[in-house]
């Protein structure tokens, strides 16, 4: 599936907790932005924690219903990490990450 094609899947705006779990264990609490059947947009406070464009991740978050929007369940969903922004705002610095629910395969070191 191409960029035109997830961004055809309509994302919703949401103001939620989450965690993004990487390579090696690491883990990383985020801010979910919006969120849709096929990806997410979050953002990192933890400017320490290097993620990558093109790294594999887990996003803990809520479950997306058949009308697209989040419920109370939680979910963890394999994606990609397919952009990686710098955001500088009043209340400081913050990293925005487009994540893609690809199905692909979970980050190395992934413990549940």
């Amino acid at each position: 599936m191409g960029a035109s094609e997830r961004r055809r899947a309509a994302r919703h705006p949401v103001d939620l907790s989450g965690e993004l779990f990487l390579s090696d264990g690491r883990r990383v609490p985020v801010r979910i932005k919006n969120l849709g059947r096929l990806g997410a947009l979050v953002q990192i406070t933890d400017l320490e924690e290097p993620v990558l464009e093109g790294e594999r991740a887990v996003l803990d978050h809520p479950q997306v219903d058949e009308d697209e929007r989040a419920t109370a369940q939680r979910a963890r969903t394999a994606c990609a990490v397919v952009r990686v922004e710098l955001d500088f705002e009043a209340e400081g610095i913050r990293r925005e990450l487009a994540v893609y629910f690809d199905g692909g395969p979970r980050p190395e070191g992934y413990v549940a």
